[in-house]
């Protein structure tokens, strides 16, 4: 049985920003200490632990791309969102470990 949802690079995450030619939704699942030492500008934080209580938030017709620091945690949230009925997850793999573009950083 294959799963649900795609695989995504960070480079390939990083291009389709650039190019601004669909409307990726990044949610990123890390704690919000993580989150506050950088992230990607566009990314809207969502700890994995209210996923649940807040997944209705996000539209299912978005291209969803879920963040974490390794892989691990965005995976667990895809399979999740997909389980739910979300057509259009990703993750991206390596996490933001592998992320080599800018980063945003919260005061």
């Amino acid at each position: 049985m294959s799963k649900a949802w795609h695989d995504i690079s960070p480079q390939e995450v990083e291009k389709r920003l650039a190019h601004k030619k669909e409307d990726l939704m990044l949610i990123d699942v890390r704690n919000p200490d993580e989150f506050s030492a950088g992230h990607i500008a566009q990314a809207q934080l969502l700890p994995l632990p209210i996923l649940p209580i807040r997944l209705h938030e996000i539209p299912k017709d978005k291209t969803v791309v879920f963040i974490c620091r390794s892989g691990g945690r965005s995976a667990q949230a895809c399979e999740y969102a997909a389980n739910l009925g979300y057509e259009h997850v990703f993750n991206m793999t390596g996490g933001m470990l592998n992320w080599q573009g800018e980063l945003a950083h919260n005061k």
